[in-house]
């Protein structure tokens, strides 16, 4: 009974099986005792409940890895030309932007600190339940602290990375979630934001990092 009332149970589940398992193993020698159908429709159901939950915790964790990692493929995208795959990260301006548009913006950060090596998340970002969730700003703007790694025959250069998330309308799902702005705090104290139509510091307009 304890087996069966357990495998409808979300954490329950777990044990619904150890309890079927420990139930059939008191019915041998003694056969005239009930409930062995109970007994391995725990287990079965426990099974099943299980594996379920496993997946579906493993689903909400891929989908918040493939969030973290969103603004790595949009950067690495642009660093390498692949415009199209810059624009499916991106929500807002951002994915109607044009190659040249693009080039733009990552030319004078190439120039000054040469090839985008790695973008890392943040230790400083905050974690919800062992996940690297990006802070909430508004109902539908997240915002998420990296480090950009460019390297240059000089060494290697780490930015930190403003990057800020925005959730479409209606669309509760992680996986809907794009980029919309980047933002740079370069070494001089200036920022430069893509796209620039919207900064996140109002009095601190987007700066050329060119010398």
């Amino acid at each position: 009974m304890a087996s069966i009332v357990l495998s409808v149970l979300p954490i329950g589940s777990i044990l619904a099986p150890l309890l079927g398992i420990v139930a059939l193993f008191r019915f041998r020698g003694r056969p005239n005792l009930l409930g062995r159908g109970l007994a391995w429709g725990g287990i079965v159901l426990g099974l099943i409940a299980s594996s379920i939950m496993v997946a579906s915790a493993y689903g909400i964790y891929r989908s918040f890895m493939d969030l973290t990692a969103r603004p790595s493929t949009a950067l690495q995208a642009a660093w390498t030309g692949d415009a199209e795959q810059f624009r499916l990260q991106m929500a807002g301006p951002g994915k109607d932007a044009t190659t040249a548009t693009i080039n733009a913006w990552i030319a004078p950060l190439r120039e000054r600190f040469g090839t985008l090596d790695a973008v890392e998340l943040a230790p400083s970002t905050p974690a919800v339940a062992g996940t690297t969730q990006p802070v909430a700003r508004t109902e539908r703007e997240m915002r998420a602290l990296y480090v950009a790694v460019f390297r240059k025959d000089s060494g290697l250069t780490r930015l930190p990375l403003e990057v800020t998330f925005e959730r479409p309308v209606g669309v509760d799902a992680v996986t809907a979630i794009l980029v919309r702005r980047f933002g740079f705090d370069l070494p001089d104290g200036t920022r430069i934001v893509f796209p620039d139509d919207e900064l996140t510091d109002p009095e601190q307009p987007a700066a050329d990092p060119r010398p």
